[in-house]
């Protein structure tokens, strides 16, 4: 029973976006914590799917468990405030709508290469 408790990990937290996993697995790192980040190689080839997936789960050994969720409750949670094109609301908006718009048309067909064959060569008889 205590081999298995030594071997046994813990979840710290659920990650979704690629940019904040990398600075959570960098602090982490340099505290030399062991991480364990589950899914982030799917999320990482797909990561239109983070959300579905629930996230990247972060794991770390029980042991260090603890000293892991210290660091994270000194973390500064500043919410972002920044627009995503623009900071203008309405601007954002407007050009998220066109470029909705324009993701829904059908992209051109995909027509193969028309080959012209040599000209024949005609003898005067």
């Amino acid at each position: 029973m205590a081999r298995e408790d030594e071997d046994r990990f813990e979840t710290i937290a659920w990650v979704y976006s690629q940019s904040e996993l990398a600075v959570l697995l960098s602090l982490l790192a340099h505290e030399d914590i062991y991480v364990l980040p589950i899914g982030r190689g799917h999320a990482s080839v797909a990561w239109g799917n983070t959300l579905a997936l629930g996230g990247i789960e972060v794991r770390v050994h029980a042991a260090e468990a603890e000293d892991a969720r210290l660091l994270l409750a000194g973390i500064d949670r500043t919410p972002f405030r920044r627009g995503v094109f623009s900071d203008n609301r309405l601007v954002d908006g407007l050009i998220m709508v066109v470029l909705t718009v324009a993701g829904l048309f059908v992209p051109p067909a995909r027509i193969p290469a028309v080959f012209v064959a040599p000209a024949v060569v005609r003898r005067a008889d």
